[in-house]
């Protein structure tokens, strides 16, 4: 007996595209980022005039003030600790991440000067000219001499034509060639191959949504200066960078906090100083309590389900650098809501608090390793008591 064919099934094609769980975190991503990037132009008029002169330079524009070096010369202090193999690793934070220079300032100044680092996104920006010899005081001279027209480069022509071809290949409101062309005038055409210091950052590539770190033992002919525009290639706010027939951007939307290349692509480091201003202290979940009584609740639940990946994936990585490596200091020098959300932007185009970051990269550096030496120092002496 011949079976029945069965009647086609209604399409549901749409719909479950719309209610894929993957989409409902971008919906939640878009409906975020909107209301914050509209509460930061509401409670900082002054945002919105940073916006234009790093934009657009009008006649009576007076040139920027150059900011302040706030590095001063100081006699090295070496510690007992001089011996160690000292890495470093950086989350991403925009300009706040300026306080690395004064991170690597004070471990030079303890003879503890870093034998790898590891950083994502906006670190990228002050890491790796660091890695390539210039020295704390080289770099912050050089990122607080600089307009912000030296480094954004609005995409006009893109953005003229997302309507005409609705959207077609549209992927950033800042092309990113200033930013490379200024730091390739600052370090020339050296190859990550070439860093004084081995360095590394996440990248992400689209096509093939996956993951990579770029430094000198995985692509050391790449340049350092194509290297930083990657690293900093923030999805819809810079292009993504054309390499290797792919499109490249940010890798900090993926790894935020990577200790990959420390633990696993350099000889192994006995202490790892870890610098976090994108989250909460020791990468908490910000808390949300009272959601419920809040208007427009479902937002801040939004908030929770576009980084609870994220920072799960930062947290293991600390837990892996803590399980693997003798000595793990943590330190938190600029608040991370300086950075949070369109915060995020706004410290990429302003430079007026890079040099208080810088300075509280360098104290807080300091007491970190004095501490971790004061513990080394008393262990050693229970040690020959014993």
């Amino acid at each position: 007996m011949a079976r029945r064919a069965l009647p086609d099934r209604p399409s549901f094609q749409g719909l479950s595209a719309m209610l894929d769980v993957f989409r409902v975190r971008q919906y939640f991503g878009a409906l975020t980022t909107a209301r914050d990037v509209a509460r930061e132009i509401r409670e900082d008029a002054t945002f919105l005039g940073q916006l234009r002169r790093a934009t657009v330079k009008l006649p009576f524009d007076s040139p920027p003030r150059p900011l302040e070096n706030p590095l001063r010369p100081r006699r090295a202090t070496r510690l007992p600790l001089a011996r160690t193999r000292l890495g470093i690793v950086a989350s991403g934070g925009s300009g706040a991440m300026a306080s690395l220079i004064g991170v690597v300032q004070a471990c030079q100044e303890l003879g503890l000067g870093p034998q790898v680092m590891s950083f994502a996104s906006g670190a990228a920006l002050f890491g790796f000219p660091m890695a390539a010899g210039k020295s704390p005081a080289e770099v912050a001279h050089f990122v607080l001499s600089l307009d912000p027209t030296d480094w954004v480069d609005v995409n006009w022509r893109g953005l003229a034509g997302i309507l005409p071809a609705r959207g077609r290949g549209f992927a950033g409101v800042v092309k990113g060639d200033k930013l490379e062309a200024t730091y390739a005038r600052f370090l020339g055409d050296m190859t990550l191959g070439e860093l004084a210091i081995p360095a590394y950052a996440p990248v992400w590539n689209i096509e093939h949504n996956r993951l990579e770190y770029i430094g000198p033992r995985t692509h050391p002919r790449l340049k350092v200066a194509r290297a930083i525009r990657m690293s900093v290639s923030l999805p819809l706010f810079l292009e993504p960078v054309s390499w290797r027939g792919g499109s490249w951007c940010d890798g900090a939307i993926v790894d935020i906090f990577p200790v990959h290349p420390i633990l696993d692509l350099e000889p192994r480091c006995e202490a790892v100083l870890g610098v976090n201003c994108f989250y909460p202290p020791e990468f908490a979940g910000e808390d949300a309590g009272g959601w419920q009584r809040r208007a427009w609740s479902v937002l801040d639940i939004g908030d929770q389900v576009v980084t609870a990946q994220h920072i799960e994936i930062a947290r293991s990585n600390v837990r892996r650098l803590r399980a693997e490596v003798e000595s793990v200091m943590m330190i938190d020098p600029v608040p991370y809501e300086l950075v949070r959300r369109a915060g995020l932007y706004a410290q990429f185009i302003d430079r007026s608090g890079w040099p208080d970051f810088i300075r509280s990269g360098h104290r807080t550096a300091l007491d970190a390793l004095k501490k971790e030496f004061r513990l080394a120092r008393a262990n050693r002496t229970v040690k020959r008591s014993a």
